[in-house]
């Protein structure tokens, strides 16, 4: 499917909004439609090589937003949930979502858990 993202293609490059392809969510995979984002240091730092990532890149991994699809083997998420993104630890995100460890949390389930 076409989507835009985010891209840069050279050490220390602008990132550019530019249309990219994504593949359908595999089976441990869940497609999200991003609603909110930023830039954070560690893009900065993937973005200059002062950590090696492979360009061109799509980087990030932090965001929220409602999930439009999953994987056959998702049971925390379903299609219309609202979610946020948070990652592990420090890494990239490459277009299919989770390319490094993502934990997605259920906002409401989350919320109702808590009280």
């Amino acid at each position: 499917m076409d989507i835009k993202a985010a891209v840069t293609h050279d050490k220390g490059e602008d990132f550019k909004i530019e249309d990219v392809q994504l593949d359908e969510p595999k089976h441990d995979e869940v497609l999200i439609k991003i609603v909110a984002t930023g830039v954070c240091h560690t893009d900065a730092v993937a973005r200059d090589q002062d950590v090696p990532v492979p360009l061109p890149a799509v980087l990030g991994h932090e965001g929220a937003g409602i999930v439009e699809k999953v994987g056959e083997g998702i049971r925390s998420v379903a299609p219309g949930d609202h979610v946020v993104l948070l990652s592990l630890h420090a890494g990239i995100v490459k277009i299919a979502i989770p390319a490094i460890l993502l934990t997605v949390w259920n906002l409401t389930s989350s919320i109702l858990a808590a009280s």
